[in-house]
């Protein structure tokens, strides 16, 4: 995410929220940021998880332009999408505490 705050969408955004209470050392933080990443397309990612011998991420939500989605995703573990019309994971925004299965 290198580009102007002022320019987020709706998802990079609350991944700062979330990224800035893990910084500040709020109760819970590190829990509520291990398992959110976030897409090329700004996407929010929730509950994102990997599968070791899969070798791939899926999350158990979405949020898509601020909108909830509870379908499960996918990503390759470069992060290429696995599903049609979704956009890449940025690897970057995973952090490396993600939940592995």
């Amino acid at each position: 995410m290198k580009k102007d705050p002022s320019d987020y969408t709706p998802g990079e955004q609350k991944y700062l929220a979330r990224q800035q209470a893990l910084k500040a050392g709020k109760p819970n933080a590190m829990t509520y940021f291990k398992n959110v990443a976030v897409t090329k397309a700004g996407d929010f990612v929730i509950g994102l998880t990997y599968n070791i011998d899969l070798q791939r991420y899926s999350c158990s939500a979405i949020e898509i332009d601020g909108i909830r989605h509870n379908d499960p995703m996918q990503w390759d573990k470069e992060g290429g999408a696995l599903d049609d019309d979704l956009s890449a994971l940025v690897i970057d925004s995973v952090h490396s505490g993600v939940r592995t299965i």
